[in-house]
């Protein structure tokens, strides 16, 4: 069997409910041979209690391009998506949340970009969507550009940021990366980044932080907003630990990429963001259960 293009890269944990939108994504637009060549879908299933295994089992017994395998036990989401990566076999490997979803095209949009690609990394558009995935949230793309960013490093770009969300933002998406593999595989310092939440996104930025570095302007993936479970991510049950972990990728990527930013700057920045957040969220449930939830529609709108 030729080797693929690109790995679609899915970790999963008990998402029967919506791993089937995500993949019904996916394998709708493999309606030819080269594509299906091209393509290979890896599914990491971290011990899951629910019907995940039967779910892949129907998309497998139909597509011979699906890899699938199951932890006895949860590895905790750093070290299954180290097992992920070691499974995936494409030149280029591309993570997507088990329940976001592409939008029509996107696949064959992205291989054929990859077919002449000389970029080691690319940082990919998306568009938060609400929770049934139908309606977007905002009325544009999470990144308000309208032309793909080329930079000769991926240095240039991060020094380019002015938004600190965007510093976290841009690189831990997890829907959002799509990169070469085998500098990722290889790279022999996984250890020091496990039991961080984003082992992806430290590797990517030591792997790549002196190579060409593209911003894809187009939106490829939509995302489910408001749909992050904390309670299944240990540490980050609490605004408190939502914000310590925040500081601490943000803070990191400040030191490797010596930015001229104090932990002044960051504490008053994500404190506050963090807090105004999660009050918008509460008062977004209250008005969901008062059956005014058009009134979120209209903020978003004119947001």
């Amino acid at each position: 069997m030729s080797r693929p293009l690109l790995s679609i890269c899915i970790p999963t944990y008990n998402r029967a409910k919506y791993l089937p939108e995500c993949l019904e994504s996916i394998v709708s637009q493999l309606t030819d041979k080269e594509l299906l060549e091209k393509v290979e879908i890896v599914i990491a299933d971290n011990a899951s209690t629910d019907d995940t295994t039967k779910i892949v089992e129907s998309y497998q017994s139909r597509y011979s391009n699906i890899v699938y395998f199951r932890n006895d036990t949860n590895l905790g989401f750093d070290r299954s998506f180290v097992k992920l990566m070691a499974k995936a076999r494409g030149k280029y490997c591309l993570s997507i949340g088990d329940d976001d979803a592409f939008f029509e095209g996107a696949i064959h949009e992205i291989v054929e970009m990859l077919k002449t690609s000389t970029t080691p990394f690319y940082g990919l558009n998306c568009w938060g969507y609400d929770a049934e995935l139908k309606n977007p949230v905002l009325p544009h793309p999470n990144l308000t550009i309208t032309d793909n960013i080329y930079n000769k490093s991926l240095s240039e770009y991060v020094h380019t940021i002015k938004r600190y969300t965007n510093l976290i933002g841009v690189f831990v998406g997890l829907s959002t990366q799509l990169y070469l593999r085998e500098p990722w595989v290889n790279y022999k310092g996984k250890e020091e980044f496990l039991d961080t939440l984003a082992v992806y996104m430290y590797i990517n930025l030591i792997n790549f932080k002196d190579q060409p570095f593209t911003i894809i302007a187009k939106p490829f993936v939509k995302t489910r907003s408001s749909n992050i479970r904390w309670d299944v991510f240990a540490g980050l049950e609490t605004i408190q630990g939502r914000i310590a972990s925040t500081l601490q990728l943000a803070t990191w990527i400040r030191d490797q990429f010596k930015l001229p930013i104090s932990n002044t700057q960051f504490y008053i920045y994500f404190y506050t963001r963090e807090y105004w957040f999660t009050f918008k969220e509460i008062v977004k449930r209250d008005l969901q259960k008062l059956g005014l939830g058009k009134l979120i529609t209209l903020y978003r709108k004119f947001r």
